[in-house]
Formats: structure tokens, C-alpha cells, sequence
């Protein structure tokens, strides 16, 4: 049997950063990511580094070549609620995790605005996350900031060849 590259990528990010153990259907994959990208339009500005991490994050997950082409060119206009709702995983399992995946992607390019995160907020309100618990997720990612700036500092104390200066 060949090995099958993107599954067993997409299987072990989603054990890694969701606790999975299995890999949830591909159209919920693509729904999330359609989602992630109306987030961090949802400003009027979705920069490169934004569109970047949440093409990168959905190859992970083992989209494959077209859906990756088709979000590349999707213009990230939908409406939030009725893309939630559109599919069922996401809206009961999900929400949460798409609030906190969009504060990720609208920081891809260094910034959270102020603009992007009304949207999040709005968009939380929407498909019925409490505000409380989105400032919680908020929280929790800016502490995974700082405590990565800490590990990169302790591990490569001097930089490395592979990054930016």
C-alpha cells in the first residue's frame, strides 16, 4: 500500500493540536477554512500573511491540490453564520476552535487590529459563543505567544540560519 503523505500529515496535526484521533471529513476541513478566511477578511483586508497561515494550517489537514486552489481563489465574502451552520461538525463541535484559529490567522501578519477583532467578536456573537469565553481564547493566545518567544529564546539562544533577521 502507498504511503499517503497528506493523511498522515493531517493525522498527526490534528492528534497534536486538537487531541484527535481521527481526522474529521474533508468537506468540514474546507468549510473551516472557508470560515477562518471570512474571519480575517472580515475587515476589508485579508493580507498575504493572514491568507498564508490558513492555506498552510488546511494543507496540513490533507486538502488536497484543488481545494487548496479553490480557497486560494475563494473571495472570503459568505456569511460567517450561514458557513458555520452549513455544516454540522462545525456548529457543534467547532465554534470555539474557529474563534480561536481566526485570532491566529488575523495575527498572522503581526497585528490584530482593532477592526479584526470586532469581527471575531461579531462573529463569535453570531454563531453563539459568549463574549467571556472569547476573551478567555484571547488570553490563551497571547500567552502561547509569549511562552513561544520564551522557548525559541531558550532553544536558539543565537538565532538559527532559517529565519528572518
Amino acid at each position: 500500500m502507498p504511503i499517503n503523505v497528506r493523511e498522515i500529515i493531517a493525522k498527526w496535526i490534528f492528534k497534536q493540536l486538537r487531541g484527535f484521533d481521527n481526522v474529521p471529513p474533508r468537506e468540514a476541513i474546507i468549510v473551516y477554512a472557508k470560515a477562518l478566511l471570512v474571519c480575517a477578511n472580515g475587515d476589508g483586508q485579508l493580507a498575504p500573511a493572514e491568507k498564508d497561515w490558513i492555506i498552510g494550517l488546511t494543507a496540513t489537514r490533507g486538502a488536497s491540490d484543488e481545494e487548496l486552489e479553490e480557497l486560494i481563489n475563494y473571495p472570503a465574502t459568505d456569511n460567517i453564520e450561514q458557513l458555520i451552520c452549513s455544516n454540522q461538525i462545525i456548529f457543534e463541535y467547532a465554534k470555539r476552535a474557529i474563534i480561536y484559529d481566526s485570532i491566529i490567522a488575523c495575527s498572522a501578519d503581526n497585528e490584530y487590529s482593532e477592526g479584526e477583532k470586532a469581527v471575531v467578536h461579531k462573529a463569535a456573537a453570531l454563531i453563539d459563543v459568549p463574549e467571556d469565553v472569547v476573551q478567555q481564547i484571547e488570553e490563551i493566545y497571547l500567552e502561547e505567544q509569549e511562552l513561544f518567544k520564551r522557548k525559541i529564546k531558550l532553544l536558539l539562544p543565537d538565532s538559527h540560519p532559517f529565519s528572518n533577521p
